[in-house]
């Protein structure tokens, strides 16, 4: 063979290596610019129990490409396709790994006919759901299966409230409570209805905690979960009026909530809830009533929300009352709890049967979801009730000064127990003054100012209530509570005028003044009596002028005389060198001794007697 001859083949044979080198790169390059994946379904949702099957088909301008001859590997998180992501793999020797925790439910396979890999999951479980990807070479992907798992039942979307008013630049909250699902494995959707225009997406919260927010929706839209309430939550800050319209929840894409109209209004029109008893201690066994006084407002237009407060809890939702009559509650409240409106009174009423200890807690009212009431503590008990006292009954004050009203309690200490003073006014209901908490702290009705100050007196186990600087119109029947329900017979106050009190004080004078004279008058009278009796009778036993030294030397002498000469005494010869006297002597039926002789009837005799 010729050396040119050599030449040549040797040219040829170069030629055909790069021919052929050239050919496999083309081939190599077409092949990954025409293989894809297409895995099917996008989304899945199913319940607990079932089986799921995912589908990956490799499609391949390449007619070699089959799925026999690439190892598959499986990812559950969207956010993990690489090496960290993988879950599941079958290998082209039909080895497969498993990552822990996924057991024999999940099944590898792969169909060369129809050149598809194949994920079965069995009996699926809610801890299941998740995004399930199939990927090969490391770097070519389907484009993902969300799989959802629920219970038996679909799941079941009920908003509140139906309508919400937020004052202008408040918060509004719109609740969306699911059942029969849970609400930290399932995606929400939130969108809007503006008036005569179309449905608008405004966010989605993903299971996962991942957050998607339409054009226009950030910073002041912020969805959330409540996992202890089973809801999901949009907060709207900051709200305008441009805010206003229907918003709706969605879950699994065709299930929605019966939507809230937020009404957003002017700040001059917030209402006001006035929520009373602020305190009820009762018994177990009986039925209570809380009431929430609505101003500003009609309780016909407006939903109501109650919450409750155990001790050493949160605040959490009881139930709510929609306008339209329907009301919806907690799992953990019973039938005992019943909603009704008072619209005599515009008032919201919650009413427990039956109570029982377990009933104790704080009860707030709440209307657009930012006002509440000021709450009332409920305390149910089996003690004895306590037996309250009030002092004085009538009690009269002059402007401007001071009152004191004392109630005193049995059975219970006062330091414990918690006292709320109510007052009638003429012609009003009754209404609440304040309530002294057994904690020292105190709540007033809007409108009551610090003169009327509260205290304890534990020496006299008294509930005191001072008002000072007291006006007109303090005067009221005052009434001290405890328990909600135990009330004192209640303390009538009076407040007169400056004036009125000094007419009082001067007719208080001028009555006593004459009670005094009156007094005097009897007194001279009677001592008039006696000294005129004292007199009368001085007279009678001793005759005018005469000392008793000559009543008695008369005496002497008469009796001598009547017992020399009986008669001797009647006629007397007057001397006219003596003055002539008269005495009358009363000679008394006596027993005499000695020489006086016994005189056995009464006889007035006249004697003359010369003054020695």
């Amino acid at each position: 063979m010729s050396r040119n001859l050599i030449f040549k083949n040797k040219l040829e044979e170069m030629f055909a290596l790069i021919i052929t080198t050239l050919t496999l790169t083309f081939c190599a390059v077409g092949l990954k610019a025409t293989t894809v994946l297409i895995q099917s379904p996008g989304v899945v949702k199913v319940r607990e129990g079932e089986t799921v099957l995912i589908q990956c088909v490799l499609k391949s301008s390449n007619v070699r490409d089959t799925v026999d001859k690439f190892t598959v590997h499986w990812y559950n998180s969207r956010n993990k396709l690489n090496q960290e992501g993988i879950v599941l793999s079958l290998y082209v020797d039909g080895g497969v790994y498993r990552l822990w925790g996924f057991s024999d439910r999940f099944q590898l396979s792969r169909n060369v006919t129809s050149n598809s890999y194949s994920l079965t999951i069995s009996d699926v479980k809610t801890t299941d759901s998740a995004d399930y990807t199939c990927g090969i070479w490391g770097h070519l992907f389907g484009n993902g299966t969300r799989l959802n798992v629920t219970s038996a039942d679909v799941p079941v979307l009920m908003q509140s409230p139906s309508l919400e008013r937020v004052t202008e630049g408040h918060t509004a909250r719109l609740w969306c409570t699911m059942t029969r699902a849970r609400v930290e494995d399932t995606d929400v959707h939130w969108y809007r209805k503006l008036p005569e225009q179309d449905l608008e997406w405004v966010s989605t919260h993903e299971a996962g905690g991942r957050l998607a927010v339409g054009p226009g929706f950030k910073e002041r839209f912020q969805p959330s979960r409540d996992t202890s309430n089973s809801s999901f939550i949009l907060t709207v800050t900051d709200v305008k009026p441009s805010d206003s319209a229907v918003y709706y929840c969605t879950v699994w894409g065709d299930i929605s909530g019966n939507g809230t109209q937020l009404v957003v209004t002017n700040p001059l029109d917030d209402p006001v809830l006035i929520q009373y008893p602020p305190f009820s201690r009762v018994l177990e066994g009986v039925t209570v009533q809380l009431q929430c006084a609505l101003y500003n407002a009609s309780v016909n237009d407006t939903d109501v929300h109650w919450y409750h407060q155990r001790p050493g809890n949160n605040s959490e939702w009881a139930m709510s009352h929609f306008v339209d009559g329907n009301v919806n509650k907690s799992s953990c409240i019973s039938d005992r709890f019943k909603s009704y409106r008072n619209f005599t009174s515009n008032s919201y009423i919650l009413s427990i049967t039956n109570v029982s200890i377990s009933d104790t807690a704080v009860y707030n009212c709440s209307v657009w979801n930012y006002i509440y009431g000021a709450g009332t503590q409920l305390n149910v008990t089996d003690a004895n009730p306590p037996i309250l006292i009030q002092s004085p009954s009538l009690e009269h004050v002059t402007e401007s000064q001071s009152a004191w009203l004392e109630c005193s309690m049995k059975n219970v200490a006062v330091g414990d127990t918690d006292v709320h003073w109510y007052r009638k006014l003429p012609g009003q209901d009754m209404e609440w003054v304040l309530t002294h908490e057994a904690g020292k702290s105190i709540r007033r009705r809007p409108g009551v100012t610090e003169r009327f100050l509260p205290y304890r007196d534990t020496s006299n186990n008294s509930f005191i209530l001072t008002v000072t600087d007291v006006v007109l119109n303090d005067s009221a029947v005052y009434y001290c509570t405890v328990w909600g329900d135990i009330s004192g017979n209640g303390t009538q106050l009076i407040v007169i005028k400056p004036y009125e009190t000094l007419s009082w004080k001067i007719l208080g004078s001028i009555t006593a003044c004459v009670v005094v004279l009156v007094l005097l008058f009897c007194i001279l009278i009677i001592a008039i009596c006696y000294v005129k009796k004292w007199a009368c009778f001085q007279h009678r036993l001793k005759p005018e002028g005469c000392s008793t030294e000559d009543l008695n030397t008369v005496s002497a002498t008469v009796t001598a005389e009547r017992q020399a000469k009986p008669q001797a005494a009647t006629n007397v010869t007057v001397s006219e060198e003596s003055e002539m006297y008269y005495a009358d002597i009363q000679f008394l039926r006596q027993n005499t001794k000695g020489p006086t002789v016994t005189i056995t009837e009464e006889t007035t005799e006249y004697a003359v007697i010369k003054r020695a």
